[in-house]
C-alpha cells in the first residue's frame, strides 16, 4: 500500500502557510487483524508531527460496524501512529493513547438543533501552547496549568487531540481547524506595527498573554484560555467563554457582575453577523487583536473537515486550535495522545519543535 494510493489532501494545502494542512488515510480492513507496520500510519505520524491535522478512516465500507469495534479501531490505528511518532518525530516516551467515555449527543441550549463550538484547546486546564522554558518570564511553563480545580473529563495533558464519531447524527458536522501560531505572529504585528523579527519575539508575547490571563482570572471566571486572551486582548470581556464552549451559551452572572460593560458588549456584535453571546464576544476581541471580525478571522484561517462515522480526526491540541459545528444528537468518543505531565527533556525537545517548524513555515526565524 502506498500513501498515494490511501491518502487525499484538502483544499486548503501546504502552499498557504496560514492555514492547517488536513490529510485523510484510509486503514484497510485487513490491517485490524494485523497491526503491524503500515505505510498509512507513516504517513499520518509524519503529516500530525509536522503540523497538520488528520482524518484516520477506519469503517472502510462497512458503516454498520458496531461501536465497541469502532472504538477498539481508533485506539489500535492511533497507537500504530503514536509508536511512528515516538520513534521518528521526538513525541515523548511517556505520551501513551488516552480512550475517553463516549459522549451521548452534544449538549445545545433548550430546544436547539444544533451547536457551534467556539475556537478552543480540549484539556481547559493545563493543555495550551507555551513558549520554550528560556523564552518564559513569568514562571508559566513551570506547571503550565490554567485551572486545577475544574477539567472536562481527565486531567490529562493533550498533546493531540482525536475524537471518533460513532453516530453522525441528524446532518454532517463540521471540525474547523486553526493555525494558532499563524494567528500569533499577525496578533503580534498589529500591536507592534511590524513583524516579529525572530520567534523568540512570538514566544514572549504569547507568554505575556498567558499571564495577563492568569492574573485577570478572578474576573473573568474561565476556565479556558480564549482566542481573545492568547491573541493578547487586556480586556476581561474578552476573557470569557460560555460553557462548554458553546456559542449560543449564555455567560454565568457572575461574570456579567465583574465585567463593567460585558452587557453592551454582549448586545452588539460589531460585524453585525454573529449569534450567541460567545461568539460575539470572539468576534469583539479579533476585531482587538487582529483588527477583522470573527467571519473574518474564519475565511482567512479556517480549515473544514467533514466528518462522517467511523472516523477519527486528530490535530495536534497546542499549535491548534479547533471548533465545530454539529447537530445535537451526534455521539463522539474522544481518543486522544496525552501525557501526565507537560514536563522533561522529551517534552521540552518537542515543544521546540513545534515552535521551529511552525514559525519556519511563516518566514520567521526561531
Amino acid at each position: 500500500m502506498t500513501r498515494s494510493e490511501h491518502a487525499t489532501r484538502s483544499p486548503h494545502d501546504a502552499s498557504d502557510p496560514v492555514r492547517v494542512d488536513v490529510l485523510t488515510v484510509d486503514v484497510p480492513p485487513s490491517w485490524f487483524a494485523e497491526a503491524g507496520a503500515a505505510s498509512w500510519a507513516d504517513g499520518a505520524a509524519e503529516h500530525l508531527s509536522g503540523g497538520g491535522s488528520v482524518t484516520i478512516r477506519l469503517a472502510g465500507e462497512d458503516l454498520s460496524l458496531p461501536t465497541a469495534e469502532l472504538i477498539s479501531r481508533a485506539r489500535a490505528a492511533l497507537l500504530a501512529v503514536t509508536t511512528v511518532m515516538r520513534r521518528e518525530h521526538l513525541l515523548p516516551g511517556d505520551a501513551y493513547v488516552e480512550v475517553d467515555e463516549e459522549s451521548y449527543g452534544t449538549p445545545t441550549v433548550p430546544r436547539g438543533r444544533s451547536r457551534f463550538l467556539l475556537p478552543h484547546q480540549d484539556g481547559a486546564h493545563s493543555s495550551f501552547l507555551t513558549p520554550r522554558r528560556e523564552n518564559d518570564r513569568h514562571g508559566i511553563t513551570d506547571d503550565r496549568m490554567f485551572s486545577n480545580t475544574v477539567f472536562f473529563k481527565r486531567p490529562s495533558h493533550k498533546m493531540y487531540q482525536g475524537f471518533l464519531i460513532t453516530h453522525r447524527g441528524a446532518f454532517p458536522g463540521e471540525t474547523y481547524y486553526y493555525n494558532l501560531i499563524a494567528l500569533l505572529v499577525e496578533a503580534y504585528r498589529v500591536r507592534s506595527g511590524a513583524p516579529p523579527e525572530r520567534g523568540e519575539d512570538v514566544e514572549r508575547f504569547l507568554g505575556d498573554n498567558i499571564a495577563r490571563s492568569l492574573r485577570l482570572s478572578d474576573v473573568h471566571r474561565s476556565r479556558y484560555l480564549t482566542l481573545g486572551s492568547l491573541l493578547g486582548s487586556a480586556n476581561p470581556a474578552h476573557h470569557v467563554l460560555p460553557s462548554g464552549p458553546r456559542a449560543e451559551s449564555e455567560l454565568w452572572p457572575e461574570q456579567y457582575a465583574s465585567i463593567p460593560g460585558i452587557w453592551e458588549l454582549v448586545e452588539g456584535c460589531p460585524c453585525g453577523a454573529c449569534e450567541g453571546p460567545g461568539a460575539v464576544l470572539v468576534c469583539h476581541s479579533t476585531f482587538e487583536t487582529l483588527g477583522v471580525s470573527w467571519p473574518g478571522v474564519r475565511e482567512r484561517y479556517e480549515s473544514t473537515v467533514v466528518g462522517g462515522r467511523g472516523d477519527l480526526l486528530i490535530g495536534n491540541n497546542l499549535s491548534q486550535m479547533h471548533a465545530a459545528f454539529s447537530a445535537r444528537n451526534r455521539q463522539i468518543c474522544p481518543v486522544c495522545i496525552v501525557v501526565d505531565k507537560p514536563a522533561g527533556p522529551g517534552y521540552e525537545s518537542w515543544l521546540a519543535r513545534e515552535w521551529d517548524q511552525g514559525l519556519a513555515r511563516l518566514g520567521v526565524t526561531a
